[in-house]
């Protein structure tokens, strides 16, 4: 039993998206410890401990993603394009996702649970996409080689 979980466990682990979701999930989980112990423990203002926690937890997924999600990925660019690019895409969707909660909240009169996670899954989706197909988009062989050209 243990090792038929384990090795299933280590299948989806093989999945991209998995592990995409996994660091999203530490990366909620470091954005509310860091903003909790912030505005909670220190007070500092609700904004500034958010934009402080919410910076910290994205430079972590952007660690997670280099070095685990997209490890494999055969990628042109240097480490700092792709953290300008990870943070170029992320704030707007961070953004989106505070606006959409809000609009459902004021206009759809949603329950601000409901809202958050049909908001999130609209966000992941949006953020997977660009991870994936964009920032550390895996490029051929052929490709790299002209590149270098």
């Amino acid at each position: 039993m243990i090792t038929y979980t384990r090795i299933q466990i280590e299948r989806l682990l093989k999945i991209e998206f998995i592990r995409f979701c996994i660091v999203g999930g530490s990366g909620f989980v470091i954005n509310l410890a860091l903003f909790s112990l912030l505005h909670k423990v220190f007070g500092v203002e609700v904004f500034i401990a958010e934009f402080i926690s919410a910076e910290v937890s994205l430079f972590s997924n952007f660690m997670l993603h280099h070095n685990w999600t997209y490890k494999s990925h055969k990628v042109v660019k240097s480490k700092k394009n792709l953290l300008i690019q990870f943070h170029a895409t992320s704030w707007p969707a961070i953004i989106g996702l505070t606006l959409m909660v809000g609009a459902s909240e004021k206009l759809l009169h949603l329950d601000s649970i409901v809202s958050l996670a049909l908001s999130s899954v609209i966000v992941l989706a949006w953020n997977f996409v660009w991870s994936k197909f964009i920032i550390w988009k895996d490029v051929s062989v052929k490709e790299v080689e002209e590149v270098i050209k």
